[in-house]
């Protein structure tokens, strides 16, 4: 990030001095017509409502102007871009754009009845003969259609015969309102700044700045990605987007009639976490330090991380898992929270489901529970029985309801069904009572019948000894 970071910091600077040199003056955007009524936003929480971003400069604001600084992207991917940019631009060598993603601005694209690639080869193939420089962000007019170029890696470049094109996904909008929340770094300074500051600051002139300062380039944003932006004095502080409208697309373009909102990040902090590294991930060669080896240098690489009970992440090939934490979340670390790293987790199916598959299995009866939980029936290790676990959540590899009603279904206590010595259901863990339906599978374990059909909706085994029931009932 440290030369995406001193690309930024180079173009503002060069930027500002352009201007200066002009005298073109910026305008405020507290003075800046249509700044709007906030109470008429759904942004209720934003009390900073910011106008358009309006330039003094009028022949050079408008939609189609833009920007060549990056979209938000992932930090690996912006920092191998930018570091290809700056070995490309040192050897005097255009630098090469291997793959870009490109979407059609409004649905006019998708209504021609031709494929969006088909209408985007010719200029596409032009571009690639003149070498014609391609950056993320950059407006594609194609046969009276226009695209946006939504990301490319490199970042800036151009185009040869192995660039990779993609040009899937929902078209693009131009976005009427954008609400920005400002993170904390809880390794800096404590924030103080009011919300107005970081519009007037920030927000307004790295936009407006991309907005005039070159034709066909425009700020391609994605609802819940971040981007780093500098001030005039080179502070750089990151800004995420929450929401925007219209609130069908996640991907849009922040133009001169875009209304922005901007205000600190109201996520509470923890007051304590304690966070557990699993047994089996943790290294046995040398000797380590939990917390200043693994857990302060992931934590300080990711200081926006919101974070739950039962989340779990891996840094440097350790596995770590949330166990515990006030409030329960979801949350961030904070300037005063108390983080515990005491102890160890040993591998358990319970401990390596995602959450949302957890709070499937707290709905589940607890012998069923137990059931999907056990790791001795199957010899293949917890990769695979966690894999087979999660199958059996969603219900991919169980009984149609046609099969599991061909399956022996009777009253206990009625006479003429042959039963084992069984007294107590297995998967419920209550005994039997007379009069109540049970299910005899072919491979005469009994179940209640609630019990049995919710399992075998799941997987075609009998519960105890594993026998095929899908085999048996259809004699396959």
């Amino acid at each position: 990030m440290d030369d995406i970071r001193d690309l930024q910091r180079q173009k503002w600077i060069k930027e500002k001095e352009r201007k200066e040199a002009e005298g073109a003056a910026a305008s405020s955007p507290s003075a800046a017509s249509g700044a709007g009524d906030s109470s008429a936003s759904p942004y209720t929480t934003a009390p900073a409502p910011a106008a358009p971003f309006v330039s003094n400069n009028t022949s050079g604001a408008s939609s189609s102007q833009a920007s060549s600084s990056p979209a938000p992207a992932a930090a690996a991917a912006v920092h191998a871009s930018a570091s290809q940019a700056l070995q490309g631009a040192a050897s005097g060598e255009p630098v090469k754009i291997r793959r870009v993603h490109i979407l059609p601005i409004g649905p006019s694209a998708d209504s021609s009845g031709q494929p969006r690639l088909q209408l985007l080869s010719s200029e596409l193939r032009r571009m690639r003969t003149e070498e014609v420089k391609l950056r993320s962000g950059q407006f594609v007019n194609c046969n009276d259609h226009e695209f946006v170029v939504v990301k490319a890696e490199p970042d800036d470049g151009v185009l040869t015969s192995d660039t990779d094109y993609f040009v899937d996904g929902d078209f693009v909008l131009r976005f009427n309102k954008v609400q920005f929340i400002c993170l904390k770094d809880f390794q800096g300074p404590v924030a103080t700044e009011d919300p107005t500051v970081l519009f007037s600051e920030y927000i307004s002139p790295y936009f407006r700045s991309i907005a005039d300062s070159e034709a066909g380039i425009g700020n391609v944003v994605t609802v819940g990605e971040s981007v780093k932006i500098f001030n005039s004095s080179g502070q750089e502080k990151d800004f995420k987007v929450i929401a925007a409208e219209p609130n069908e697309r996640e991907i849009g373009i922040i133009d001169k009639d875009t209304m922005v909102f901007v205000d600190w990040d109201s996520t509470p902090e923890f007051e304590k976490i304690h966070i557990v590294p699993f047994q089996d991930t943790l290294p046995g060669a040398y000797d380590f330090d939990i917390f200043n080896d693994y857990l302060k240098p992931y934590l300080t690489r990711n200081k926006h991380l919101y974070l739950s009970a039962n989340d779990q992440f891996t840094y440097q090939g350790v596995q770590f898992k949330v166990v515990c934490c006030e409030p329960n979340g979801p949350a961030r670390i904070g300037r005063g929270t108390t983080i515990y790293c005491e102890g160890q987790l040993h591998p358990s199916l319970r401990n390596l489901l995602p959450p949302e598959l957890l709070e499937q299995l707290s709905h589940l009866p607890p012998g069923l529970q137990m059931l999907l939980m056990n790791s001795e029936a199957l010899a293949g290790g917890y990769e695979e029985r966690l894999i087979e676990v999660q199958e059996m959540l969603s219900r991919r590899r169980g009984l149609s309801n046609e099969t599991i009603n061909q399956v022996d279904k009777f009253r206990w206590g009625d006479e003429g069904h042959t039963t084992t010595d069984q007294t107590q259901c297995m998967i419920c863990l209550s005994e039997f009572e007379a009069g109540e339906e049970v299910r005899g599978l072919p491979c005469s374990h009994v179940f209640h019948a609630s019990c049995v059909d919710e399992w075998l909706r799941r997987c075609t085994d009998c519960p105890i000894c594993k026998a095929n029931i899908d085999r048996a009932v259809r004699q396959y």
